[in-house]
This record gives C-alpha cells, sequence and structure tokens, in this order.
C-alpha cells in the first residue's frame, strides 16, 4: 500500500474497492455486498444464513488450496487464530 493511500485512509478519503473481497466472499460463501456490511463500510445490517456451517477445509477448497500439506497449515492456522479469538 502506497504512501499517500495511508494519507487519504487517515483522512477519511480512500474509497475502498470491493474487487479485493471478491474471493474472501466466494470462500465464505457469503454475497459480496453482506461481506461489506459486516465490514461496516456498507450500512445496514448483515443478514447471513445461519444455517450453512463453513468448514476449514471448504474454506480452503473455495480458496484454492489444495496441496494438503497447505490445507493443514490453513487448519492450524485458523485453529490457532480461533484460540486467540476466545482468550480476548
Amino acid at each position: 500500500m502506497s504512501e499517500a493511500d495511508i494519507t487519504k485512509i487517515l483522512n477519511g478519503e480512500y474509497e475502498i474497492q470491493p474487487d479485493p473481497l471478491k474471493p474472501l466472499a466466494t470462500a465464505l460463501d457469503v454475497p459480496q455486498k453482506e461481506l461489506l456490511r459486516m465490514a461496516g463500510v456498507l450500512e445496514g445490517r448483515a443478514t447471513l444464513p445461519q444455517d450453512r456451517p463453513l468448514t476449514v477445509q471448504l474454506a480452503a477448497q473455495r480458496l484454492g488450496i489444495k496441496s494438503p500439506k497447505n490445507v493443514e497449515f490453513f487448519q492450524i492456522l485458523v485453529t490457532a487464530l480461533l484460540d486467540a479469538e476466545k482468550r480476548h
């Protein structure tokens, strides 16, 4: 990220482009618009279906992580992040 972009963010002048979020929205099986609402970029309450669990393996698959070693590492990373969230 450039220094100019950081300055724009700090001044509230930076426009977030939704395209970088598309792979994440796809991996989470969440409409991109809902992801932007969850991030606070768009106004309104996010309405996500609660009946479709997302497993680490499914998220890895949707992100294009295919190597068994990388899937295992991704699972370890996600587990560590979730444990850290529980401690906060």
